[in-house]
């Protein structure tokens, strides 16, 4: 496959089974972009190292092998989520409740958790013999009835509820960790043994051999990053990761990778460790490992493990400030991290695929079919979110989450500039997402609507009317930042404290006084430079005299803290 002259970026939104519309879109963008840097998060984390390895392996026919996983995956996709043993009656329960169908939830209760089920019946069976022996009556035949139809599967909910308290957490909270257990038949790899096998065969490299990593990527000019969040510590990292804080087990990785993997990171072990922890930081970190940290969905899928020390400990020796720390689903803090690989002037395209809900309210009059995939790339499409409805309160419980994980994201999203590079695949209820029995029929329809989002990008996407967007937006967001610098530069200081002019020449620091004369003289330099340029604008036309013939969304520059 011969390489486009045109480069782009590429970043795809976090969906569980909904990553399945990605293959032929990025297929399809192939055909007219090389892949410079790619990101995503969760689902689109494992769309994006598939993506990375194609794009190495774009002369091994790297993007062709991509466009035949739906067709395999059509057949699968269930066999991905192998539950540990332990697990297997909760996940079947959790099949069976989101079937929605009584009778295959009572079944998955009484086959998951039988002897609960035989005990919750001992009251009923009790009644029913003294109801023929002794008491002769039909209210006793009715009470042992109604024992026998409430107390067993009640009994095997209560165990179920056990189950969850206790071996969720046993299991790092998830009920497949992505290895493939021991009673499924040769040939049915799980999902992360498969995802191995997968980036390599892509790449046109041996799926026995070392596995692709970043480093090898970094070779012929491709990035990619995922997100992940450190639930001990409240916060998204983005890998691979830029500190040098954390290890692995090599152990506990051993339970999660295959050995080709772990043996592939593996450097000298940190001392006290007894050999069993490594530093996390691997040059050539292997890209399943990218993607595995960032698809860790609560519940399903278990969390990676990492350890670090905790400095923040005190009066303790150093071998206990030692802390396991669980990596959970980057989606948590960001499920489309559309700001991966931003510039202010960006001079190729970032694109994003992203997921939506799909709502036939939404149709415009007179539209034959369903709209299900979307660019908004005229001027005033895109600009408003649209209302997403629930009901009940599970309904209530997760918009209150999807609100707090999702708001930054959904805002930058539709900012102009913005918007028109982002396609949007709009799903159904059953379509994606948990749904981890849909059937090949739904699954193929779904990649179709990928290969429909890449050729909507391919054939409508303007690069120079997106930079002509991107330009009014910027402009605009670094003139109200500089003049705001210049007015707080130049305002005169509270009682007790100094100027800026000051702090920046002669005041004496507490901290960072190891700054010589000099060096402090060329940021005071720069500041200067910096607040005159503002007030410089001052003296312009201000732009919003003319702001009604501007895009109506704006950004905001501000100072905030790097993922990574």
């Amino acid at each position: 496959m011969s390489t486009p002259e045109r480069s782009c970026d590429l970043v795809m939104k976090g969906g569980i089974t909904s990553g399945v519309v990605y293959p032929k879109a990025v297929a399809r963008l192939s055909k007219t972009y090389r892949f410079r840097n790619i990101g995503g998060t969760s689902a689109g984390a494992i769309a994006a190292v598939v993506t990375a390895a194609a794009e190495y392996g774009r002369d091994q026919g790297g993007f062709e092998k991509i466009e035949a996983l739906p067709k395999a995956l059509s057949a699968t996709l269930l066999e991905k989520f192998q539950p540990i043993p332990e697990l297997r009656p909760l996940f079947n329960l959790l099949l069976a409740l989101l079937s929605k169908k009584p009778a295959s939830i009572l079944g998955a209760l009484f086959r998951g958790y039988p002897m609960a089920a035989l005990l919750g019946a001992v009251p009923g069976v009790f009644v029913a013999l003294m109801a023929l022996l002794s008491w002769h009556s039909w209210w006793a035949g009715a009470l042992s009835l109604s024992l026998l139809v409430l107390l067993p599967p009640l009994a095997s909910a209560i165990a179920a509820v056990l189950q969850v308290r206790s071996g969720l957490p046993a299991a790092d909270f998830g009920m497949c960790n992505g290895m493939t257990q021991p009673y499924t038949p040769a040939g049915h790899p799980a999902l992360t043994e498969w995802l191995a096998d997968t980036i390599d065969a892509v790449a046109g490299r041996e799926i026995t051999g070392s596995p692709l990593g970043a480093q090898d990527l970094k070779s012929r000019e491709i990035i990619v990053q995922t997100v992940t969040t450190d639930i001990t510590t409240h916060r998204p990292y983005v890998l691979p990761m830029e500190n040098n804080l954390h290890y692995f087990s090599q152990k506990e990785f051993r339970g999660l990778f295959p050995a080709r993997v772990v043996d592939a990171m593996l450097s000298t072990p940190r001392d006290g460790s007894d050999g069993d922890l490594h530093p996390f930081k691997v040059e050539n970190l292997p890209l399943v490992v990218l993607a595995r940290m960032s698809l860790s969905f609560p519940g399903l899928i278990s969390a990676v493990p990492l350890h670090r020390m905790d400095h923040t400990l005190m009066g303790i020796d150093e071998q206990q400030r030692m802390v396991r720390c669980v990596f959970s689903d980057g989606g948590l803090s960001s499920n489309f991290p559309v700001h991966f690989f931003d510039q202010f002037l960006p001079s190729r395209p970032t694109f994003g695929i992203s997921l939506g809900e799909y709502n036939p309210k939404q149709e415009k009059p007179g539209t034959k079919g369903e709209t299900r995939v979307v660019l908004p790339t005229g001027a005033g499409q895109g600009q408003l979110l649209p209302v997403y409805n629930f009901s009940g309160l599970s309904g209530f419980v997760f918009a209150l989450f999807d609100s707090a994980k999702d708001w930054q994201d959904s805002l930058q999203s539709i900012l102009a500039g913005y918007r028109e590079r982002i396609v949007t695949v709009n799903l159904k209820k059953e379509e994606g997402g948990l749904n981890l029995e849909m059937p090949p029929a739904r699954i193929t329809q779904l990649t179709e609507f990928g290969d429909q989002a890449g050729e909507l990008i391919a054939d409508q996407f303007c690069l120079n009317e997106h930079k002509w967007r991107r330009y009014l937006v910027e402009v605009r967001a670094l003139d109200e930042m500089l003049q705001g610098f210049a007015d707080a530069y130049g305002e005169p200081p509270e009682p007790g404290s100094l100027d800026y002019a000051t702090i920046g020449t002669s005041y004496q620091p507490l901290s960072y006084a190891q700054l010589s004369a000099r060096e402090r003289q060329v940021l005071v330099e720069r500041a200067e430079a910096i607040a005159a340029l503002g007030r410089s604008f001052k003296a312009l036309q201000q732009l919003d005299t003319f702001q009604a013939r501007l895009p109506k969304s704006r950004s905001r520059i501000r100072s905030v803290a790097r993922m990574d």
